[in-house]
This record gives C-alpha cells, sequence and structure tokens, in this order.
C-alpha cells in the first residue's frame, strides 16, 4: 500500500500553558502510572527489542544523520553568536519505520552525506524523540521537565505513541485549578490533545458553579460545545440519571474511543470527534 506524504506538521498555534501547574509525584513508576493504554489511554513501545535499543546513537552501521539546533543570536551589544548544532547519528530503517515524517525526511536525503538539519526541536528533547523510536523510555525526571516540548516535537514529527504517553503524563499528575483550567483547555483544544482537554471539561463540570462565576468562553473555540455535553452526561452516568448503549460513540471516554480505535487499526490520534467519525466508518 503506498503511504500518503507527509511533512512536519505546522503548529497550531498553541503554547504550553504559562500559568504555574501543579504536579503529583508518585515515585513508585517512571510516570507515575503503568504505561499500557493507562487503563486504556496510551500504547505499549513498539519498538522494545534490545538489539534496536542498543543502536541508539551507534555510528557504525548508521546510514543517517541529525544536526539538531544550531543558530545565530544577537546579544544586547549585537554581537552575533553561533551555536554549533548537535549531531545525532541514526538509522533510517528505525526512524521510517517509527514515523511517517522522518521516513519522508530520510527520503529527502537519499544519499546519507547530506544531514538532516532539525531546527525547531532542543538537542535534549530531540534526544528523548529518537531514543525512544529504538524502543527506550523517557525517565521521570525527563518527562517532568520537557513533557510540553516532548508533546510539542512528538506531535509534528509524528511519534504518536510518545505524544499519547507525555499527554497521560499530564493527565495523571496534573492539578487542575479555576486559574489554570480555561489555559489548558485551549492548549488541548488546539494541540489535539483529547484526553486532557477530556480531563479539563470534567473539572469544569464538576465545578460549574465557580467557573460560572469566574471564568469566561466567550472567546473560546464553538468546537468545545460537544465535548462540553459530553462532559455533562459522563457526570450525569455517574450519578445513574443517564444509560447509553454500549456503542454509542459519542458519550464513550476517549481512553475507550482510542481503544476501540487501535483494534479495529485506526489512528488513534487526533480530537475527539476525529475519533468518533473514524469508528462510525469502520
Amino acid at each position: 500500500m503506498a503511504r500518503t506524504k507527509q511533512g512536519p506538521r505546522k503548529s497550531t498555534g498553541g503554547k504550553a500553558p504559562r500559568k504555574q501547574v501543579v504536579w503529583k509525584d508518585d515515585d513508585d513508576e517512571p510516570f507515575g502510572f503503568t504505561p499500557v493504554f493507562m487503563k486504556g489511554t496510551i500504547f505499549e513501545n513498539p519498538s522494545t527489542c534490545k538489539t534496536i535499543q542498543e543502536a541508539f546513537l551507534d555510528v557504525k552501521y548508521s546510514d543517517i544523520v541529525f544536526e539538531v539546533g544550531g543558530d545565530q543570536r544577537k546579544d544586547n551589544a549585537m554581537k552575533v553568536t553561533k551555536t554549533m548544532p548537535v549531531t545525532f547519528p541514526a538509522h533510517r530503517v528505525i526512524v521510517s519505520n517509527s514515523s511517517s515524517v522522518f521516513a519522508d525526511l530520510c527520503e529527502s536525503h537519499g544519499d546519507g552525506t547530506t544531514p538532516i538539519e532539525i531546527n525547531d526541536v532542543t538537542p535534549d528533547v530531540f534526544r528523548l524523540l529518537l531514543s525512544y523510536m529504538y524502543g527506550g523510555k523517557v525517565p521521570h525526571d525527563d518527562m517532568k521537565s520537557h513533557v510540553w516540548d516532548i508533546i510539542k516535537a512528538a506531535d509534528k514529527y509524528g511519534v504518536i505513541n510518545l505524544k499519547l504517553e507525555a499527554e497521560a503524563y499530564v493527565v495523571k499528575g496534573i492539578t487542575f485549578t479555576i486559574e489554570n483550567v480555561k489555559e489548558l483547555l485551549i492548549y488541548a483544544e488546539s494541540n489535539n490533545l483529547a484526553l486532557l482537554k477530556e480531563a479539563a471539561m470534567d473539572y469544569i463540570v464538576e465545578n460549574k458553579a465557580n467557573v460560572i462565576e469566574k471564568l469566561s468562553f466567550t472567546d473560546a473555540p464553538g468546537t468545545l460545545l460537544n465535548d462540553m455535553l459530553a462532559a455533562c452526561v459522563r457526570s450525569e452516568t455517574k450519578d445513574g440519571t443517564a444509560r447509553r448503549s454500549e456503542n454509542d460513540f459519542s458519550f464513550m471516554r476517549v481512553s475507550l474511543l482510542r481503544r476501540k480505535a487501535h483494534e479495529r487499526g485506526l489512528n488513534v490520534d487526533g480530537s475527539r470527534e476525529m475519533l468518533i467519525a473514524a469508528l462510525k466508518r469502520a
């Protein structure tokens, strides 16, 4: 089957939340939870072979090189300083099978001698991204320090499992407040983080009186309405006042929608609406 050409995703303009985010630490497990669907949310890293992991940054048999970072900056005295890029040797068969975006980048540098420049990801985050494609795990401290940048990079470069894993880390560890819930909701909406958006909606419904009094959503995207209604129905269901069919996708939680999409071989990334539409077509 021919693969559809896909370039790096353009930014949707959503910025990582600026307000203080309070994390709940749990050092018993790497991410504070078991990274298998998070009870139906994320998926196991497919590159688990020890041999592949040991090939990470192995120069001897590498056939592609990424140059990450390296730019020119001006200080207050208008003096130009240049930062040298960091090079990462890699193997096109591994990165191409991990991401269609990286596959296209490798195809466009077919001779293997011209480095592929990556200028929109820091070397530290790119190392985590590349390591994940070789079957590595993101250490807890790195995930906590770089989670928003990991989500952005994994989304743009099509490393979907890592994006969902980082999103699940946020949902598991974050503490929603009146001060941060709107910003987190808008960020989730603009970056197709369906699980984070659902968690924010649940908080809003559970604290609706306080939210109505202190927040305004007149400038929020109209696409949030369906998610808000679904959250209201879920709240009623927990109280036993609403009953829905098992196959009624409209009111299912994102974790269950993703599981069903995964079982059918469908794309598990995207908004709630995209998941429901794909499941209905399948």
